[in-house]
């Protein structure tokens, strides 16, 4: 019997199948992933642009629709209380030249406030004895009348349950009254507004409204123009009315363009050619107590 013979000429040979990447492939790789990365921020950006202007385009929406509904209101109201003979002109409007923006005066009665006369005026002084002052304020409009007569004054004090009162153009240049009015007569509370485009300390235009008591307030940020006609009784539009042609008027055309706070990013207004965004507001208003149908 012979011993068994290992053969130790072949060792056993270990196999190892791994490859790693080529640089071919590895850039590749990396153009791929750089391609979406770009496609991905390209689409960050787009999106957020979109969001920006689509906010500031809301905002400017927002900002016409208030400020259109308060100006309509009021101008609706004008003349509210103020008699027709009291020589007031309680709508006008001074054409801003060359596109510029107009600016526009309306008064009326716009607190619904009411109250009476509780005594007989001895003479035409300067104060007159009222069932109530709430409600009344230094520096307001005050229409009074008998139902005869009516004028208007300007209260310059209020002591107690009377009310005193100074000049105020077109009457009382003596501080006085032309009439006595007696026990009942009616005490009313008229506003005098203005509207006009004023440009804040940051370079923003806005609509500006003002009393005769308060200063200027904003009404509307980033509104750029203001603009008024008026329809006339003839038929024609114009611009502007004189005092003897306030009850000829038989529509108010309001138009209102505002401008997006901030500059758009990659746009170009096709008329300013500036970056600002804007919209236009229109609307048609017959004023309630000045129009005879």
């Amino acid at each position: 019997m012979y011993p068994a013979v290992i053969d130790n000429s072949s060792p056993p040979h270990s196999c190892h199948c791994e490859k790693g990447m080529t640089i071919i492939e590895l850039l590749v790789s990396m153009t791929v992933g750089l391609i979406l990365i770009t496609a991905a921020w390209s689409f960050i950006v787009t999106q957020t642009t979109n969001f920006e202007e689509n906010r500031q385009v809301a905002e400017m929406q927002q900002e016409l629709r208030w400020a259109m509904q308060y100006v309509s209101e009021h101008l609706r109201l004008a003349g509210n209380a103020v008699p027709s003979t009291s020589g007031w002109q309680v709508i006008e409007n001074n054409d801003g030249a060359g596109g510029a923006s107009d600016s526009l005066i309306v008064m009326g009665s716009y607190r619904s406030l009411v109250v009476n006369t509780t005594q007989t005026m001895g003479n035409e002084g300067a104060q007159i004895k009222v069932s109530s002052t709430d409600g009344i304020g230094t520096g307001d409009l005050i229409v009074i009348s008998d139902g005869t007569f009516s004028e208007l004054f300007y209260v310059t004090d209020i002591q107690s349950s009377h009310l005193f009162h100074a000049e105020y153009a077109p009457y009382n240049d003596d501080n006085k009254l032309i009439n006595r009015y007696t026990e009942g007569s009616t005490v009313t509370v008229v506003s005098h507004y203005s509207f006009f485009i004023a440009t804040d300390e940051q370079g923003h235009p806005n609509l500006m409204t003002k009393t005769q008591a308060y200063p200027p307030q904003i009404l509307g940020g980033d509104i750029e123009n203001f603009q008024i006609r008026f329809k006339m009784k003839s038929g024609s539009w114009q611009n502007t009315v004189l005092s003897n042609e306030v009850y000829d008027i038989r529509q108010i055309e309001i138009t209102l363009r505002a401008r997006s706070p901030k500059p758009i990013k990659n746009y170009q207004d096709p008329i300013y050619g500036d970056g600002y965004k804007r919209l236009e507001l229109k609307s048609i208003v017959i004023p309630k107590n000045i129009v005879v149908i």
